[in-house]
């Protein structure tokens, strides 16, 4: 696994995808320019789960967060002084410009990023405003104009749509593939901690996973191994363990009789491999850990 992606790993993102390349390009931004990045991939949350743990990766001290919902703005209530000569309560902040104040104020002194999430349910002048900050690095609302340092701030924008071309212009977009295979040549006994004689385990495993169109993780490829050395004893108690430690396992792939009945004679090759490896020079051994 490259440095990144340990990183990454390490603040909650797992993932096959080499992301060395897009990171550093991302990283390369023109001087002048604002680091923005444009989060895309399929729908759902592992986009947000990604640009969390990027920030954090890349070492930014300040992260904050700002997410657009599809709801009407609740009004606040205004103060009215009791004496008449008194100004009215202040008009309350909207969460975008507080979010943008806030990070605008961070860049002066600290590395910052705010990550803009479900951007799509934003209204369409808010996509404006933003095309304008990042061209001019200028956040204007009310009487203020807020300047951010385009050297220490980083924008990280989520949408489910396409970004409006003025916002897309000026950022760069990185994948997140929920799927990403990762290289055969890769993927090795030894990579899961087996010993010489754990290709058998693999190349059904890796049938199996095929049968139930996931591509797991280094991590959840090692979670599955562990538990078919510790815990697994027939079919149910291998898709249970599979079921719970990769991500995105279909339920409906799991219960299905002809899906099963392959499985099946996938286990019996796993069976086989068990009897035989604690006789397998540096295999792991058998049922270890079992009261774990």
């Amino acid at each position: 696994m490259n440095d990144i992606n340990q990183r990454l790993a390490a603040y909650g993102f797992d993932s096959n995808q080499d992301f060395r390349t897009p990171v550093r390009c991302l990283l390369a931004t023109p001087p002048g320019e604002m680091r923005c990045l444009e989060v895309t991939g399929t729908p759902g949350r592992r986009k947000t789960a990604f640009a969390h743990a990027l920030a954090q990766a890349l070492g930014y001290p300040e992260l904050r967060y700002h997410e657009f919902r599809d709801e009407p703005p609740r009004s606040e209530p205004v103060r009215i002084p009791e004496d008449r000569d008194s100004p009215p309560g202040a008009q309350p902040v909207d969460p975008l410009d507080q979010a943008m104040a806030e990070a605008c104020a961070l860049s002066e002194g600290e590395r910052t990023v705010l990550i803009l999430d479900q951007l799509q349910q934003a209204p369409f002048s808010e996509h404006l405003r933003l095309a304008e900050f990042l061209r001019t690095h200028l956040w204007r609302y009310g009487d203020l104009t807020l300047k951010a340092n385009p050297a220490n701030l980083m924008l990280m924008l989520i949408s489910e749509t396409p970004l409006f071309h003025g916002l897309r212009r000026h950022s760069f977009r990185i994948w997140v593939e929920p799927e990403a295979r990762l290289p055969a040549s890769e993927l090795t006994p030894e990579l899961l901690g087996l010993g010489n004689g754990g290709q058998p385990l693999l190349e059904a495993l890796n049938r199996i996973f095929e049968q139930l169109e996931v591509q797991p993780t280094v991590t959840e490829y090692r979670r599955v191994v562990h538990a078919v050395h510790t815990l697994v004893h027939d079919l149910d108690d291998l898709l249970a363990a599979i079921y719970g430690w990769v991500e995105g396992v279909p339920r409906d792939r799991i219960d299905d009789p002809q899906i099963r009945a392959a499985l099946q004679a996938e286990m019996g090759i796993i069976e086989q491999y068990l009897g035989l490896s604690t006789e397998e020079e540096g295999a792991i051994v058998l049922r270890e850990d079992e009261n774990h």
